[in-house]
């Protein structure tokens, strides 16, 4: 009976998994199952989606071995106490447990064990087994944000999965337990998949064209109560963009970036965002892409092109109704970008990291690629929180604008880092 219960749950938790992998398609039929397998498979598509979810089934399959190896032994060390032996052992010959089950319960019996069973004494010795199941459960629900706002904030934290999965991957070969060692490469496999692209050479990143002239970019997120102003204006003033663009900025912080003017002449604020710029704005919309707060649209000329600059800051998706509303305008800015036909730039502090599927979608519905492929993923918030670090400043460009490089500036008081993205725009 044991095994028909572990067997069935190992079946269940991949099927369950798949089914709602497919509710986030719209594709019919089989399409529809082959597409939630693609969609779990990451990078790796369909053969990735069939080995994640044998992979997955292999993890559920030991873990509930273990609960309920250690459910029974638990009950049958506390009615050892009470019971006599004899009995219990008649009893345990009765059960639909497979062998090597009843062989250690029967063994548990006749050697009257009697250590204590306390959560803590579970964790001391189970503890690596569990944090390893629970980096793989975490993984997985990160897949479906969609589904709950709660759900896409487990899918924030891959690095801080691969590197937990590499602990628990050290800890089971110096302890030599083999199938936990295949547990962990699970674990960071999983994780690994939607990380290391992120570093392959990427072929978007160009050399530069003859004549033409990069366009240097420049963004932070100023943190509301940072008072370190001269960090900041002494970055700005060493990098000297073309376009630098400030998120949480407070009266204060406005005065102290008034003081840029001599090198970033034009500038447009809109609540606590504001867009400086070294080429005159030509065109500021007077709408913007989320019911009046938190976006700017600009336009302006860079050789003989005209450039779309789209500034955002969506809601921190930290209740359900802020989650739809940070969903809402990415919606809207993918709505507004993808059918230009003129070079664009979208950029902010947009509160998704790299694999939320609802960035996915963004990323896919926009028609636009993340400066950051090609260079790493570079965490930038928080500052003060290194360990728990995931990236969730971004700057987009469309098909129409190369990367030449983007890197981290350093810390200038704020909880993010800045951002600063070296560009190429086509000529036409």
């Amino acid at each position: 009976m044991d095994k028909i219960i572990i067997t069935g749950m190992s079946l269940a938790v991949p099927v369950l998994l798949l089914f709602f992998s497919i509710q986030g398609t719209e594709e019919p039929g089989k399409s529809s199952i082959l597409s939630g397998l693609e969609n779990l498979g990451g990078p790796f598509q369909l053969l990735g989606g069939l080995v994640f979810l044998v992979g997955v089934g292999l993890v559920v399959n030991g873990v509930i071995t273990r609960c309920l190896d250690a459910l029974l032994i638990k009950i049958y060390q506390e009615r050892r106490q009470l019971e006599p032996a004899d009995k219990l052992l008649a009893e345990i010959d009765k059960l639909p447990l497979s062998y090597p089950l009843k062989i250690q319960l029967k063994w548990l019996v006749l050697h009257n064990e009697t250590q204590g069973f306390t959560a803590l004494k579970f964790l001391l010795k189970h503890g690596f087994e569990i944090g390893v199941c629970g980096l793989i459960l975490l993984s997985i629900l990160g897949y479906f944000g969609q589904v709950y706002y709660l759900l896409d904030l487990t899918s924030h934290f891959k690095l801080q999965y691969l590197i937990g999965g590499i602990i628990g991957l050290c800890y089971f070969i110096f302890k030599r337990r083999k199938p936990w060692v295949l547990v962990s490469l699970i674990c960071i496999l999983i994780n690994l998949a939607e990380i290391a692209p992120w570093y392959w050479p990427n072929p978007a990143i160009a050399t530069p064209v003859q004549s033409s002239i990069p366009l240097k970019v420049l963004q932070s997120n100023l943190l509301f109560h940072n008072q370190q102003y001269e960090k900041l204006l002494t970055f700005v003033r060493a990098e000297t963009p073309d376009i630098a663009a400030f998120m949480e900025v407070t009266e204060k912080w406005k005065e102290q970036l008034e003081t840029l003017r001599d090198i970033l002449p034009y500038a447009v604020f809109k609540g606590e965002i504001a867009l400086y710029s070294s080429l005159p704005l030509e065109r500021v919309y007077e709408r913007s892409l989320d019911s009046g707060k938190r976006g700017v649209l600009a336009q302006t000329s860079f050789q003989g092109n005209t450039l779309s600059i789209v500034l955002v800051h969506p809601n921190i998706p930290l209740s359900k109704n802020l989650f739809n509303s940070r969903n809402k305008q990415l919606k809207a800015v993918a709505d507004y970008v993808a059918p230009l036909k003129n070079p664009a730039i979208v950029l902010g502090d947009f509160n998704i990291s790299l694999w939320s599927p609802i960035y996915k979608n963004f990323v896919k519905n926009a028609q636009i690629k993340n400066a950051r492929s090609g260079f790493g993923i570079m965490p930038t918030w928080p500052t003060h929180k290194p360990l728990l670090s995931i990236p969730i400043d971004h700057c987009f460009v469309n098909r129409e604008i190369q990367v030449l490089n983007t890197r981290k500036g350093p810390n200038i008081g704020s909880d993010h880092l800045p951002l600063v993205t070296d560009l190429m725009v086509l000529k036409e």
